[in-house]
């Protein structure tokens, strides 16, 4: 097969390639990546034009550079906990953010506090964004001692 020649496979592992193979496909197809995709190779030459000229775009490549080094450095189960758990909590966070009315912004003292923290919502919410900090904390302060 280095020659890349078909007919030195079989027919049973072509087959389960091409099954493989579509089975991506309808993953990208449901995820939207095959649309975004599509886009890019149409639109290539215009697309990386205009990011090489905008120096926001540049910043934000970058950014996603590092951000990929980062996970490069997570370990697989970690990983795996932390993608089910940003998929949640992006759902959950646009779901909130759909519902918010900037435009009516609540005045809230401590007594107006103090009641929302009996709201079982408002403490689960809490909870979640205290386990966030302290998991960032101690990551932090393991940085430091590095």
């Amino acid at each position: 097969m280095a020659e890349g020649n078909l007919e030195e496979v079989s027919p049973e592992v072509q087959a389960q390639t091409l099954g493989e193979l579509l089975n991506s496909i309808a993953a990208l197809k449901k995820s939207g990546l095959l649309g975004l995709l599509n886009y890019l190779a149409e639109k290539s030459d215009d697309t990386f034009l205009t990011v090489a000229d905008d120096p926001v775009l540049m910043r934000l490549a970058g950014l996603l550079a590092t951000l990929g080094r980062g996970v490069e450095k997570v370990d697989g189960i970690q990983y795996a906990k932390a993608k089910m758990a940003v998929e949640d909590l992006t759902s959950c966070a646009f779901n909130a953010l759909g519902n918010v009315d900037v435009s009516k912004p609540r005045k809230l003292g401590l007594m107006g506090l103090m009641r929302a923290l009996g709201d079982p919502d408002v403490s689960q919410g809490l909870g979640i964004l205290l386990d966030i900090a302290k998991g960032l904390g101690a990551c932090a302060r393991s940085k430091k001692s590095q």
